[in-house]
């Protein structure tokens, strides 16, 4: 199980790294253009958005994988261990629960997006490749929350059980 999680790890982060390559050298090619020639290509604003809205979500999911997300510790820290561990279930089930809306309204968006036929106004690319983003990427969250969550239960039920369950 863990080569699958380091494989989804690489790829993840391969992605991400390749998206904001692409988003940098299309703005590049666009501001030599337009500094070098008066005019800059319409289509590089329209790649560069699409693949912002990817980096975004996939963002997310590595945030998650590295329990790097907003949380409220200050509130948390207070309670006693076990508590804190229950807690990190909570917000794992809560993130969960966000998540399958995000990506069922995700797939009614995309699925009208294809419906009405929607496409970019330069390129006349479907839509669809920007909306699916959030399905996709959502499917990423889901499972980085589900093992965040359970590695931080883990974390602070050990940490729990090796020094006791006292109020911080």
């Amino acid at each position: 199980m863990q080569k699958l999680f380091n494989a989804f790890d690489y790829l993840e982060e391969g992605l991400i790294v390749l998206c904001l390559a692409f988003m940098t050298c299309m703005n590049f090619i666009n501001v030599i253009s337009r500094y070098c020639f008066t005019n800059s290509f319409s289509f590089t604003e329209e790649l560069t958005v699409t693949t912002f809205v990817w980096v975004s979500m996939l963002g997310i999911a590595a945030g998650f994988r590295r329990v790097s997300h907003l949380g409220m510790s200050y509130f948390v820290e207070l309670a006693p261990k076990k508590h804190q561990a229950f807690m990190a279930l909570f917000s794992m089930f809560c993130s969960l629960i966000m998540v399958f809306f995000m990506i069922y309204e995700g797939c009614t968006m995309v699925d009208n997006q294809i419906m009405l036929g929607a496409k970019t106004a330069a390129l006349e690319l479907p839509l669809a490749c920007q909306g699916l983003a959030i399905p996709v990427g959502g499917l990423f969250i889901a499972i980085r929350a589900l093992q965040s969550g359970i590695s931080e239960f883990r974390r602070i039920s050990a940490e729990a059980a090796a020094g006791g369950a006292t109020c911080r």
